[in-house]
């Protein structure tokens, strides 16, 4: 007899937190594009907001469809 167990994701940094807080209150039908998440935090460039997204994938908060502008969600709560 094997039981399963979902292990907890692993912690976040302020700047995630933030930003995950944010895409689960303004995601609506669609997700927010890298662009409207790089305007909203004030990055300079969108490969700083490509960065944080790809840390909440491995961290397991987010899934990304790869090639699709607005291919976010989110996959766990905080």
């Amino acid at each position: 007899m094997t039981t399963e167990t979902q292990a907890e994701p692993m912690p976040l940094t302020p700047k995630q937190r933030e930003v995950l807080q944010w895409m689960r209150a303004n995601m609506g039908y669609f997700s927010p594009t890298v662009r409207e998440i790089a305007t909203q935090f004030g990055f300079k460039s969108p490969n700083g907001v490509t960065c944080h997204l790809k840390a909440l994938e491995r961290k397991g908060y987010i899934r990304m469809a790869h090639g699709k502008p607005r291919g976010i969600e989110v996959v766990h709560a905080d």
